[in-house]
């Protein structure tokens, strides 16, 4: 279940350094980017919660599931390189007895948080004001609990997140003709 962070980092770092147009990748863009991929993660939960409940309407498989969470945390961990922190297992076991669509929400309601503590960082940061590490403490807090979520779904869809993340890695490296690989 856990994800080898530093190996994850490792491989991020090198296949930006490929990427063409990543200097232009600040944190505001980073930030978006996990909004993005979080959305079409929950986008992919909604589908096979809809085929799982016999709702009318497009569905996905587990994998496309499993492919949205690898970009969640992919993202998650660009904005954490872009913020100098170091990702890890979150403290707590991610297991949750809320139902699939309520841990939906509160990774949802996480990345809304995180985005709100990004825009707060950035205001202060052009501000020059010294509670900065308040907002830079919030942040990190903010980036923990979205992958505490996104671990809680895993487990909850039976996904071996860290088989998606290097699955889903590796998937964007040959589509964009990258020698790095996870």
């Amino acid at each position: 279940m856990s994800i080898d962070f530093h190996k994850l980092r490792a491989a991020n770092i090198a296949r930006q350094a490929e990427w063409a147009g990543n200097e232009q990748a600040d944190l505001a863009f980073r930030t978006v980017e996990v909004a993005d991929e979080a959305g079409e993660l929950l986008g992919a939960i909604k589908k096979v919660a809809r085929a799982q409940r016999g709702i009318a309407g497009s569905t996905l498989s587990l994998q496309d599931v499993a492919d949205e969470m690898g970009d969640t945390v992919i993202s998650l961990d660009l904005l954490a390189i872009e913020l100098g922190f170091e990702l890890g297992a979150p403290e707590s076991n991610p297991m949750s007895s809320l139902p699939l669509l309520s841990q939906a929400l509160m990774l949802d309601s996480v990345v809304g948080d995180l985005s709100a503590s990004v825009v707060e960082l950035l205001a202060v940061r052009s501000m020059v004001k010294p509670q900065e590490v308040e907002e830079v403490q919030r942040v990190y807090e903010n980036l923990q609990r979205a992958i505490f979520w996104v671990m809680c779904l895993a487990v909850a869809l039976g996904i071996g997140l860290e088989t998606a993340v290097t699955a889903k890695f590796n998937k964007t490296s040959v589509k964009y003709e990258m020698a790095t690989r996870l």
